[in-house]
């Protein structure tokens, strides 16, 4: 079993694929931690963000609304943990 979950972007080196200047992507720092920032020369790779599709921004915008009673602090939790 896998411990995460890959789609269908690759990252890219400097090399290869020379990184658009002055916009956020995704970084991979020396580490092998990936952070969003712009082109660093430190960064081992680069690779463009996902987009964001309508219905993604739907349900963003709904979330900044108040919730119905529906939704407790106890479903919010386990939702939470269900990231860990």
């Amino acid at each position: 079993m896998k411990d995460y979950v890959a789609g269908e972007s690759t990252w890219r080196t400097a090399q290869d694929h020379p990184p658009p200047r002055g916009v956020k992507m995704l970084l991979l720092n020396p580490g092998g931690v990936c952070v969003v920032g712009v082109w660093h020369q430190w960064a081992v790779a680069w690779a463009p963000l996902p987009r964001l599709p309508e219905h993604v921004k739907r349900r963003l915008l709904q979330g900044s609304e108040p919730r119905s009673s529906t939704n407790t602090s106890n479903e919010w939790q386990l939702h939470a943990g269900d990231a860990a």
